[in-house]
Parts: structure tokens; sequence; C-alpha cells
């Protein structure tokens, strides 16, 4: 399987494209516009992460972040029609806002912004952005996480020390916070028991052969049929060639037995992790031969 199959795959067994529209069922009879009005607003260099409600769901994608007339608070907007934006540059520009109502509709109020003016157009870095936004409550209820609870396998004369150690090193559990991943999007959040975003960044995934990975794996198979591999780091935007995290994956399939509940519930992902090395060199009497954890990515 070639990184394009595998990302493919990805794709397919993770991913629910929601379209971001008004749900229109293309019957403009019964639409009634209930405001309009027209204001100047600052639109940021750079777009940030953030929920847009559409259709009944709730969907992650970059946004605008903008100020608008006499605020100084940063805001999310979705989209801006007639609206060429070019990374890198700060605008001021003049829009329209115009509110509709149309109950033969899926969603039957909603709001259009369209652009009338660029005013304004300074390469410059923003000042003062958030860091997203994306609300808590979406990252308690939606979207993936690393199951901090591993499971591991150890082959080694002193197994029960080496056993203490995993359980006692409160890293191999994020030290009780949590890494939300973002799919198709590719991008993970680190957030404390409040939610709060501690770091954020990229995921970089690549395909991986069988025999590319560890031999070591094989005393902590999966349960279920493996129907491809793949290599995931963690990286931020400003340090893109140093991982966070970094671990192996398994695409496995699923068995349908209600454990693995997911938008398709047909494939999971395992992630995996060869600590054999750190651990002969932490206990180089123990004859340590292999040392593996493993995590799900649950929903």
């Amino acid at each position: 399987m070639n990184t394009k199959e595998f990302l493919g795959m990805l794709l397919m067994a993770f991913f629910a494209v929601v379209s971001l529209t008004s749900c229109s069922n293309d019957d403009e009879e019964g639409r009634k516009v209930t405001d309009y009005k027209e204001y100047t607003i600052t639109v940021a260099s750079k777009k940030l992460s953030g929920v847009v409600s559409s259709c009944g769901n709730n969907v992650f994608g970059d946004v605008y972040a903008v100020k608008k007339e006499n605020s100084t608070e940063w805001e999310a907007l979705y989209g801006i029609e007639k609206f060429e934006y070019e990374e890198g540059y700060e605008y001021k520009i003049r829009i329209s806002e115009t509110s509709y109502l149309d109950y033969s509709m899926g969603e039957p109020a909603w709001t259009e912004y369209e652009l009338l003016e660029v005013l304004s157009k300074e390469r410059k870095d923003s000042e003062n952005l958030p860091l997203h936004f994306v609300p808590n409550w979406y990252f308690e209820h939606y979207g993936y996480y690393i199951d901090p609870n591993f499971a591991y396998a150890i082959d080694a004369d002193k197994k029960e020390e080496i056993e203490n150690d995993l359980k006692a090193d409160a890293s191999y559990k994020f030290n009780g916070m949590r890494y939300h991943i973002e799919f198709p999007k590719g991008k993970w959040f680190l957030l404390d028991k409040d939610m709060n975003t501690i770091e954020q960044g990229i995921l970089i995934v690549k395909h991986k052969e069988p025999t590319e990975l560890p031999e070591t794996y094989k005393l902590l198979p999966p349960e279920q049929q493996i129907a491809g591999h793949g290599h995931f780091d963690f990286v931020t935007n400003t340090a893109p060639d140093s991982p966070v995290l970094q671990f192996d994956a398994f695409i496995v399939r699923q068995s349908h037995s209600g454990k693995y509940a997911g938008p398709t519930a047909d494939y999971y992902l395992l992630f995996y992790k060869d600590l054999t090395a750190y651990y002969q060199s932490k206990y180089p009497d123990a004859n340590v031969k292999a040392v593996v954890i493993r995590y799900e990515v649950k929903k």
C-alpha cells in the first residue's frame, strides 16, 4: 500500500464530510430577509481552528479571526463571499451581514456575509490572537483522543520491575492531560483537565510497510484484522522537525462488536511505541529483549 492509498483509507475510515452550506433544498419560496447591516471589520493575518454549526452538525474547520468596529476582541467568522483572502496579510474590509429565515430548509435561520470593499491590506502578524475558537464542549464530546490507558508487553528477566516503572511514570498517561486529534484537518491539541489548550500543532502522517515496523510489536498484536500501517508525528508549527510525540500506527478493521464506535464503525487506530532501547539502557542487568506499549484512538 502506497502513501496515497494509506491516506485514502484514513479518510474513508474516519471522516464524514459535512457540507457547510445553508442546507437548502434550492427552493427560495418562503425565504425572508430578517435583518441586514453593513460594517467594517479587521481580518487577522492567519486563520484559526474553530467549530461551525451547519445542518445540525458541529463541523471543525479553519475560520477567520475578525474584530468588528470599536471592538478589541477577536471572534470567529466562517465565510465571507467574494473575499479573496491571502494569509500573512491583515485586512480592513467592509462587509454586509444578511440574516435569512426559511422554514422549508433544514436549517431555517442563517446568516451570510459578503465583501463590499477592501479598505486596506497590510503584511503583518496580527497581535493578541487566541489559540483557537474551539469551545470546550466540542473537545469533551466530539473528535478523537488518545486513550491514556495503554496496554503493554514486556520480555525481560526483571519484568515486574519494568512493569512497575511503566505504571508509575505519569508521562505514559500524558500527565493527566488529553491529546485531542482532529481528522481530516490533521491537527492535535493537548488539553488539561479543564479542557484548556496547553499546546497544539499538526499531524504528519506517513505510510509504513509491515517490514519497517519493529519485530517487538508482535508481542502485542491487534485482536482484529490489520488493514494498514503508518507513522504519526505530532509537531508544532514553530518546530516542525522536532516531534512532540511519535507513534507507529495500525489501522485495524472493526469487528462490529460496538466497542469502537466511530463515524463509520469500520476501522479504528492503534498507536504503538517500542521502548526496548530505553529500558535496556535504564535496566542494563534486566536482560531486556522487548518493551512495547499500545494506545487506542477513541471517539
